[in-house]
């Protein structure tokens, strides 16, 4: 069986236009525990203002930024960074977690009850978080040198927690077989990864250049969005692997 994009992208768009209103849920919650999280943090303000007032930007390096910092602010910056990671990597674990629920619960010719549905979810968070906390490490460590192999990366191992998902393979063969697949199909997992990494750079580069809109407000809707964009790219390569396991 030969898969195609456009099958897949078909494939996507009925199951999303179909299941819109769900995705859309599932990101709204996505969003309000990333600000529950954010609440809790309660950061210091003063660390916020030097990371918002440029001075990050117009360093010349990560190391040059830290170095110019005091001892004080390097340990709330410590503290700030590690929450922001829990926080980032809680909210991701959670949507993916719920839309393959989703589409496991909806792909599933005897209907499972809610509560089977909800049990399914409860037992693959722990596995997920712990494979995008390896996954977002060695993801970084290529984005440290350079972009590229960030992206390469980020396509590689795009399909690990939905192979995982599957409870049949351990951490380390979910990524392994995520390598081998997506390196095999790189043109179909690398046009869904690419087009949701250039919808995410335009959607943060056009609101948050919004300056009469306010920022609460405008995280809000971004995160929503992103979420939502998300989804679409997890049920693109969630079909992907199913069609794959048929050839």
């Amino acid at each position: 069986m030969f898969i195609t994009i456009r099958e897949l992208y078909n494939d996507t768009y009925h199951f999303v236009s179909k299941e819109i209103k769900t995705i859309f849920f599932i990101s709204i919650i996505t969003t309000v525990i990333s600000i529950l999280i954010n609440i809790l943090i309660k950061p210091d303000m003063h660390i916020i203002s030097i990371i918002e007032n440029n001075k990050f930007i117009n360093s010349y390096s990560v190391f040059d930024f830290i170095n110019n910092m005091t001892e004080y602010e390097k340990k709330e910056l410590l503290k700030y960074s590690i929450f922001k990671i829990i926080e980032f990597l809680t909210s991701k674990t959670f949507l993916l977690g719920s839309i393959i629920t989703l589409i496991t619960y909806l792909s599933n010719s005897k209907k499972q009850k809610i509560t089977s549905s909800m049990f399914f979810l409860a037992k693959i968070l722990p596995s997920l978080f712990i494979l995008n906390c390896i996954t977002n490490i060695i993801i970084q460590i290529g984005f440290m040198f350079f972009i590229l192999p960030g992206i390469f990366l980020s396509i590689l191992l795009a399909l690990s927690p939905i192979i995982l998902s599957f409870q049949k393979n351990t951490l380390i063969e979910s990524i392994r077989l995520s390598i081998s697949i997506s390196w095999k199909y790189i043109n179909i997992v690398g046009t869904g990864v690419l087009l949701w990494m250039c919808i995410k750079f335009i959607l943060t580069k056009i609101l948050l250049h919004i300056h009469l809109i306010n920022k609460n407000f405008i995280f809000l809707i971004l995160n929503i969005n992103m979420n939502v964009f998300f989804s679409i790219l997890i049920i693109y390569l969630f079909r992907f692997y199913m069609l794959f396991l048929r050839t």
